[in-house]
């Protein structure tokens, strides 16, 4: 289940543009507060919603982060789009063995408490391929997204 969620975290952070239209009104007292007191000097904010969560893009320490919220204000992650070369040795070399017509498109690490993992959108021509690659390196391939 965990896997899932962070799945559609990444797929709707890679683009997808399906948010409620009255934002604000999702964005109660507890959400803002919460995310002041974890991101203060966070710049130019913009917050999006959906059914599931609330997310907040902006910049810290000249960094684009994006962190995800569920309704009562708890903080469920972030995410950040990072090089590829900041993932584990291993799983790079995987890659560019097993995907070596693809490209990358985008790198994101997520954060869930602590529990860090990288996603991968690759693309060669038509095909499409989304990787979830472990802090220790083990590279899976996302069930139901391969175009």
């Amino acid at each position: 289940m965990k896997k899932l969620f962070i799945a559609a975290l990444f797929v709707v952070a890679a683009g997808s543009t399906a948010f409620a239209a009255d934002v604000t009104t999702k964005v109660n007292y507890k959400v803002k507060s919460n995310f002041e007191s974890r991101f203060h000097g966070a710049q130019n904010v913009v917050w999006n919603a959906t059914n599931a969560y609330l997310k907040a893009s902006f910049s810290i320490a000249d960094e684009n982060v994006e962190a995800f919220f569920d309704g009562e204000g708890d903080l469920i992650g972030l995410s950040r789009k990072v090089d590829l070369k900041r993932l584990p040795l291993n799983a790079i070399q995987k890659i560019k063995k097993e995907y070596a017509s693809y490209r990358v498109k985008e790198a994101i690490e997520f954060d869930r408490d602590g529990d860090k993992s990288y996603f991968l959108s690759l693309e060669d021509g038509a095909k499409k391929q989304i990787l979830e690659v472990s802090l220790y390196g083990a590279v899976s391939k996302f069930k139901g997204f391969e175009k």
